[in-house]
């Protein structure tokens, strides 16, 4: 469903001195570089499922760090299974309730001639047709004179699930046959969609990095299970069996952690080797305090070094950052020591950069310059 790349070689004189002072003017001024957004996939996946495509296509499931992240999330899309439907062999729509399919609304292209079961998506108001073992929430209709009223089930079913449910406790899958039925049908709905929160023995942690964020529903975390939610509306997070089917929120970062140990000088050849088959650039990551900083940590969790190299480097007599970047570290040695002229993100407690001999060999953190 649903450049700039300069060859730097760090030399000591001035060759290595000229070079980086012509990249650093031609970007000064240069803030943040961190890219972070979230996507919310409205295709129905178990845990695992969802945590393995948002690997495949963007960092990983969602990592929520504030409260800002979850209320910005736009989370509010669904799928619902309607009771437009045909048989196998059998060119006609037709509703649960017999009637043909007078007026239904479908989406350009749409129904495919593999298509035998209908759904409706909130944002568009229209009709898509799907295979009918597809996992969605639904809608069901129950007559109570003179009206009709439709409630929308946020349980993920199959087709077949779902008409068997509202048949045994409505009437019969939602009929939506006038612009009417729509309006009074498919509205916002409040409904769980996966984060990367889950329990890890008897440890809740994130599929990516470290957050403290928590906001739990009433009565949660209970055990549901060892997979957790986060609701379209309320943003209030709770416990679900990991086998569950719901939609779910993956984040991307423009970061790469490198894990490989290699000195400064071999690591900013590294990252900026790196081109995608977008044709995107990389950098050795500049780092600067507040969010900025505080993500960065999250994500060297994973490194098998103590530090990591980051894009600092002491020149000149004084500490730049090779994108040109801002320099907004006070705390960094005026007169480094000798060798110790790179700059490396530590992950002990303190998250300092710390000036560091630049023939160590540590990962690195590179980021895409899109």
């Amino acid at each position: 469903m649903y450049n700039r790349v300069l060859m730097m070689t760090m030399k000591s004189g001035l060759s290595g001195l000229f070079l980086i002072v012509v990249l650093s003017s031609t970007v000064s001024g240069l803030g943040s570089v961190l890219s972070l957004s979230f996507s919310h996939i409205p295709s129905h996946y178990t845990w695992q499922d969802a945590q393995s495509h948002c690997r495949s296509h963007y960092t990983d499931l969602a990592t929520i760090y504030t409260k800002s992240d979850a209320d910005h999330m736009y989370l509010k899309q669904y799928y619902a299974w309607v009771g437009l439907h045909r048989e196998t062999g059998n060119p006609k729509w037709i509703w649960t309730n017999g009637l043909n399919d007078y007026l239904a609304a479908w989406a350009n292209n749409e129904p495919q001639n593999s298509d035998s079961c209908a759904f409706v998506s909130y944002n568009s108001k229209m009709f898509y047709g799907s295979n009918c073992g597809e996992s969605l929430f639904f809608i069901c209709q129950k007559h109570i004179m003179p009206n009709f009223q439709y409630t929308f089930i946020p349980q993920s079913k199959n087709w077949s699930e779902a008409q068997q449910y509202c048949k045994k406790n409505y009437d019969y899958l939602a009929a939506l046959t006038a612009n009417f039925d729509m309006n009074s049908a498919v509205h916002e709905e409040d409904f769980p969609v996966w984060t990367g929160l889950h329990r890890d023995e008897e440890i809740w942690k994130w599929s990516t990095g470290l957050s403290e964020y928590r906001n739990w529903a009433s009565n949660e975390p209970g055990n549901n299970g060892d997979c957790v939610s986060i609701s379209s509306l309320k943003k209030e997070m709770a416990t679900q069996s990991c086998s569950a089917r719901f939609p779910f929120v993956c984040f991307r970062d423009n970061l790469v952690l490198v894990k490989e140990n290699k000195t400064w000088e071999e690591a900013l050849e590294h990252c900026r080797a790196l081109v995608s088959q977008f044709n995107i650039r990389y950098e050795l990551v500049s780092v600067q305090p507040g969010k900025d900083h505080k993500h960065l940590m999250t994500r060297i969790t994973e490194a098998v070094t103590e530090k990591v190299w980051t894009g600092l480097r002491f020149l000149a007599g004084h500490w730049l950052w090779v994108n040109g970047a801002d320099m907004l570290y006070s705390d960094l040695p005026v007169c480094p020591t000798e060798g110790q002229h790179c700059g490396a993100l530590s992950k002990n407690e303190t998250g300092s950069v710390e000036s560091t001999d630049c023939l160590e060999k540590m990962n690195f953190l590179c980021y895409s310059t899109w």
